[in-house]
């Protein structure tokens, strides 16, 4: 099941982040680290104390893990590659045929864990990637190279996820309403089959959309 949560402003403080990532602690029971995305350094529990500095895009990212696939601590997220970082509430289905191509691409991986393919996805494929997912997903990226974050969800909403505003504005991400309580004002469900990207949410793909319609032969039409 496991829990995310991001916020991409320099409001929120480590401590207040923390006390409102606590609220889903029983999704993810295994593990929990948080992530200074400024910085790019996991954040030990003994330095929580103290806040988070900035600008508007940058943040802290969270993740309860519920242990299921890459069990050993390489697996752990939010995972940290070439400056950038993702976190996912997620399962990602046929991932060792991806895993295969983004190795003879030369990329190396530390776990078994199928989210640890969404950073290499996503420096070869931008948000194209999120189309090409069987998969059910909630995920933040923090992209360290134009200094952005890009949140999506998997087309049929199976994982869930919540978004809402701070008071500088800046955007937060969480798998529970909850967690964004006191953080944002009004809170509202992240659109199934969209990203969110550059202050925008941009449908890719559209579960509802007819391409088209069977046709029987008449026959089989008449039985």
């Amino acid at each position: 099941m496991c829990t995310i949560m991001t916020t991409t402003g320099s409001l929120t403080t480590v401590p207040e982040f923390e006390e409102a990532f606590a609220r889903t602690k029983y999704r993810g029971p295994d593990d929990t680290r948080l992530v200074d995305t400024a910085e790019q350094r996991v954040l030990p529990a003994e330095a929580r104390d103290r806040g988070i500095s900035g600008s508007c895009r940058r943040g802290i990212m969270g993740f309860h893990r519920l242990s299921i696939m890459g069990l050993t601590p390489e697996g752990m997220q939010p995972f940290l590659k070439n400056g950038c970082s993702v976190v996912c509430n997620g399962e990602l289905y046929g991932f060792e045929k991806m895993k295969r191509e983004l190795e003879s691409e030369g990329y190396t991986f530390m776990s078994g864990s199928d989210c640890e393919l969404l950073l290499p996805l996503w420096f070869e494929h931008g948000t194209d990637m999120f189309n090409m997912l069987d998969a059910e997903f909630a995920c933040v990226i923090y992209d360290g190279r134009t200094d952005e974050f890009i949140a999506a969800r998997d087309p049929i909403g199976i994982r869930p996820l919540y978004y809402g505003y701070d008071g500088e504005g800046c955007i937060a991400f969480a798998s529970e309403p909850k967690s964004l309580l006191g953080i944002c004002g009004r809170i509202m469900p992240f659109p199934p089959g969209c990203y969110w990207r550059n202050g925008e949410f941009i449908r890719y793909r559209d579960m509802t959309f007819v391409r088209g319609y069977p046709r029987p032969p008449l026959k089989a039409a008449m039985l």
